[in-house]
């Protein structure tokens, strides 16, 4: 059985992934209140704008919690809800485990052009390359901006230039936002897909390199 008290305790915060029914991911912030020794945690019912987010009996979710040396994501349904003086989540915790590095799970902050194009599932068939503007960048996937519309699943070719170092990655789109602001522009974020080793540890180097600048400035 899982020992739970290894990823969780008391007081902790942690982070709640939950798609709902149409397929949008809602992240929410919730605290551990018990960790149980048969499976089982008590966790807050998270609140978003000052309600009460309303999670059906055996939802899924995917628990985000950090500790000092990785990151860890653990899926969880909902057991029961508990109506005492606060009310409570009592999750079932399934036993797979998926650690992330905290320097894979880092996005950086980054303002610059890239290309993209999107990939036709037809053979021999290409379409147009657009300039996007990119957002942040992570090992596992990055955030861009465009007027271009693109769609959630969409499977993209970027192009990348990090320390003079160019790179055609592909990557999905897993997430897309409207840009208040700009309300002809969205926001997309892409997770990458079939990344060889150089690729990503180009990536994962360049983030290291821009973290150290950005401690040594004392700007995180």
């Amino acid at each position: 059985m899982l020992d739970l008290g290894k990823y969780f305790s008391a007081g902790e915060i942690i982070e709640m992934n939950y798609i709902d029914a149409g397929g949008h991911i809602n992240k929410y912030r919730s605290q551990v209140v018990e960790v149980h020794e048969n499976g089982f945690i008590d966790t807050l019912i998270p609140i978003h704008k000052r309600r009460d987010i309303y999670l059906r009996k055996d939802a899924v979710l995917k628990l985000i919690v950090g500790k000092e040396e990785a990151i860890y994501e653990l899926k969880a349904a909902v057991s029961e809800k508990l109506f005492g003086r606060i009310p409570l989540l009592r999750l079932k915790v399934f036993p797979e485990v998926r650690k992330i590095q905290r320097r894979d799970f880092y996005r950086l902050r980054i303002l610059r052009d890239i290309g993209v194009r999107l990939v036709k599932d037809v053979k021999g068939e290409e379409s147009d390359k657009y300039t996007c503007s990119l957002i942040d960048i992570s090992v596992g996937g990055l955030l861009f901006s465009s007027r271009k519309e693109f769609n959630e699943n969409d499977k993209l070719e970027i192009s990348l230039n990090l320390n003079n170092k160019k790179l055609n990655v592909h990557g999905i789109i897993v997430r897309r936002t409207l840009n208040d602001i700009y309300s002809s522009s969205y926001f997309y974020g892409v997770k990458f897909v079939n990344m060889n080793e150089p690729d990503k540890n180009i990536i994962s180097r360049y983030i290291f390199e821009e973290q150290r600048k950005l401690i040594k400035k004392g700007l995180i």
